[in-house]
């Protein structure tokens, strides 16, 4: 069994309320973008699509051998036209539902999560997704920690992770309240800095930002 972690399961990992297995009600508006923009970034990390100005371009021919990547990967070729990384951002996003329940299966599987279901007024299903290994979050919340106070520089990986933490609103919670304005400015730097991850993060704050315009209209 693969034990290693996506970016979009780290992502999620994250945004759970690590007793009650649910989502965050500060990361519960942008996370299903957020989900969406960590696969594409794991799409262009394979080198499977990249960045042209604003416009995603998937290449040609490869394979990301795995489902979920492999049929995101599929919709960006199928376009009739070349789209921005806000569209896909967006159009994923619609989706987050089901990215997310195929996500939370992984972290099931992998033995990072639990699966406790009942029923909602004894009739709707409804599944929780407590934590059951907590050293896998701790690593991620260690790495961010540390790229955010200037102890180390960060890797791809975690500079990746940053810009999809930071329009989620998950940064401030790591740190104290004394540390948070400091570590949302170099949040900031290290997202502007980080091509695709910058671009994915304009993207969600956009469609967040809408999404809060349409709810309170």
């Amino acid at each position: 069994m693969d034990t290693k972690l996506s970016l979009a399961e780290e992502l999620l990992l994250l945004a759970l309320n690590d007793e009650k297995g649910t989502v965050l009600m500060r990361a519960s508006t942008a996370l299903p973008y957020g989900l969406a923009g960590a696969l594409l970034i794991e799409l262009a990390g394979a080198g499977l699509v990249r960045l042209e100005g604003k416009v995603l371009v998937a290449e040609a021919r490869g394979s990301a051998r795995d489902g979920l990547l492999d049929g995101i990967l599929e919709k960006v070729r199928a376009s009739k036209k070349p789209r921005t990384i806000g569209h896909w951002v967006t159009k994923l996003g619609f989706a987050g539902g089901k990215l997310k329940r195929e996500l939370l299966d992984r972290l099931v599987a992998k033995r990072v999560l639990g699966r406790d279901e009942g029923r909602v007024l004894w009739i709707f299903p409804t599944a929780r997704y407590p934590q059951t290994d907590g050293r896998p979050e701790y690593a991620i919340r260690e790495r961010i920690r540390s790229a955010l106070r200037g102890m180390s520089r960060p890797d791809e990986r975690t500079a990746a992770l940053i810009s999809l933490a930071q329009p989620c609103d998950l940064i401030g919670m790591l740190f104290e309240k004394g540390e948070r304005r400091d570590a949302a400015k170099r949040a900031k730097e290290i997202t502007k800095s980080h091509p695709i991850g910058g671009a994915v993060a304009k993207a969600i704050e956009a469609v967040k930002a809408a999404v809060i315009a349409a709810a309170g209209s």
